[in-house]
């Protein structure tokens, strides 16, 4: 068995590993970076299933171009974010159905968001200016901070703390409370909202009130915007920014062993060539960065360290997962009349918003009647550069649960999926008639699918469950990069929040992290 050394080792290529092995190396320190797959980026990632390309993630995140976008001063320091092509995509998203009834487009921009929200509810102008103040003032709160401890401002550090004040006096509060505290009675309304929810989460009666305004806000702010080429452009720009500095990104390489040393310090890695389980090799490290599951970085290790980890992080309730029932069409959807890129369709039996998730146990049978809440992405309402020639993808994205098709047998699982696609087909052909005879190819992924593919557990897409705090806000974030082992880290949603932002977020922390410990070692 060959010993290698480097400073860091990221086990995965999700944009959280990506953005801690980039701004390492780039700080300096030799990273080797290990995939099992044989493709970069997790969920930020595009790939082709027969004849028919793939968005693999959710399809939007906020415009790094704005110098307030979280993203945005991880992609300059790396020398990156003018080699990346953010496309606007217009309205956040259109949404119909359920309360709301006849569409409804959010626009980005606080300005605009507030006008359109007050003409549609002119008797609740008051409480919308209020609820979307304090979204802004939050969003704002968290740039300042970050510029204060970057730069050592204590005015930009008492700012912040002013900034502040509304997620202090709503800490430990869901959105479901704060909803009701603006807009008790007005469900039309907080559907208009929180419609975009599946983003973050599946309830917001348990969906965290400061995550939903940092996560929101940043998308009010910043405008939403598609990657062209692709969200894999994201991560292969920061997969380049680790290998130029002399660092190494390996794929195909399963991580088998995390080692700790006597203290319970972490030490090494071990790997295998993920097609035979051969080849095995052992890195020593002086940090390890997970870009996985907690309980997949504990299966990993002896016995010790794994009670550790499992004590730490082995009660934590965690996120919904989702299907995506994607077509490929022969013409572009905008042919029928699906022209946004976003549109986000509720069921006709849904009354209130707090029953934004009853849709997630759908799958565990047959499609009956209305289709479940449902978000429709449609790719060519920007110049992607991906889908200039048939087939076109349109996806239908939506809640799901790995308990929908635990136990099932394949051949019942492969039935009920094509069930659903039927479903889903025939849902968008009445809502935009011909869709069907544009139908090419099609194929559903489910909760096992993000399982399998993320190698997370219950397929959960978001890490865990963005749950209101328990500690006051003096006790800071509760979901931190640390672990109960020196030297590791965690780079990944389960170390922060979800999507691209949270990744990228707990990546870039858990790098400051670790140069500090690496700086002490020096």
């Amino acid at each position: 068995m060959s010993d290698k050394q480097y400073d860091a080792v990221v086990i995965g290529s999700g944009l959280g590993g990506l953005t801690a092995g980039a701004l390492l190396a780039h700080a300096g320190y030799s990273v080797c970076l290990l995939e099992r797959n044989f493709s970069l980026g997790g969920a930020a990632s595009v790939y082709k299933v027969g004849p028919l390309t793939v968005e693999a993630s959710l399809h939007q995140t906020s415009d790094a171009r704005n110098p307030r976008d979280v993203k945005h001063d991880i992609l300059r320091r790396l020398g990156i974010l003018d080699e990346i092509e953010f496309l606007p995509t217009g309205a956040l998203y259109t949404v119909r159905g359920g309360p709301v009834g006849e569409p409804f487009e959010l626009p980005f921009g606080f300005g605009p968001a507030y006008e359109a929200l007050a003409a549609r509810f002119p008797d609740k102008r008051a409480p919308i200016q209020r609820f979307l103040g304090e979204v802004e003032q939050i969003h704002d709160a968290l740039w300042t901070l970050k510029q204060a401890r970057e730069e050592s401002s204590f005015a930009k550090f008492a700012r912040g703390l002013w900034e502040v004040a509304p997620a202090a006096a709503g800490w430990q509060n869901s959105l479901h409370e704060i909803m009701e505290r603006d807009f008790a009675g007005c469900e039309a309304l907080k559907c208009a909202l929180g419609a975009n929810l599946a983003y973050y989460g599946d309830d917001p009666r348990r969906l965290w009130w400061i995550f939903y305004a940092l996560a929101q806000g940043g998308y009010i702010a910043s405008g939403g915007a598609y990657i062209k080429g692709g969200s894999r452009q994201l991560s292969l720009k920061l997969a380049k920014a680790i290998t130029k500095t002399g660092s190494v990104v390996r794929l195909g390489r399963l991580v088998n062993a995390i080692e700790t040393d006597s203290d319970g310090a972490v030490v090494a890695v071990r790997h295998v060539a993920r097609r035979d389980g051969e080849g095995e090799e052992r890195i020593a490290a002086r940090v390890v960065m997970a870009n996985c599951a907690p309980s997949e970085a504990a299966a990993m290790m002896d016995a010790p360290a794994r009670v550790k980890m499992e004590e730490a992080f082995g009660a934590r309730r965690l996120s919904t997962s989702l299907f995506a029932a994607n077509f490929g069409l022969s013409a572009k959807p905008s042919t029928i009349g699906l022209t946004d890129f976003t549109t986000v369709v509720m069921p006709p039996d849904m009354q209130r918003f707090d029953q934004y998730g009853d849709g997630a146990g759908a799958m565990a049978e047959d499609p009956k009647g209305a289709m479940p809440l449902h978000t429709i992405a449609n790719f060519t309402a920007v110049d992607s550069g991906l889908w200039d020639e048939p087939p076109i993808l349109v996806s239908v994205l939506g809640l799901d649960r790995l308990d929908n098709w635990r136990d099932l047998p394949r051949e019942e699982a492969v039935a009920r999926r094509e069930r659903w696609l039927d479903a889903f087909q025939a849902s968008l052909d009445r809502d935009y008639p011909g869709f069907s005879s544009l139908v090419t190819t099609r194929m559903l992924l489910n909760a096992y699918s993000m399982a399998g593919y993320l190698n997370t557990p219950e397929g959960a897409v978001y890490g865990f469950a963005a749950l209101p705090a328990e500690a006051p806000i003096l006790m800071g974030f509760p979901r931190t990069p640390r672990t109960p082992l020196a030297g590791l880290y965690l780079a990944s949603a389960f170390g922060g929040e979800h999507g691209f932002n949270g990744a990228m977020l707990s990546g870039a922390e858990a790098a400051r992290l670790a140069e500090t410990r690496l700086a002490v070692a020096t």
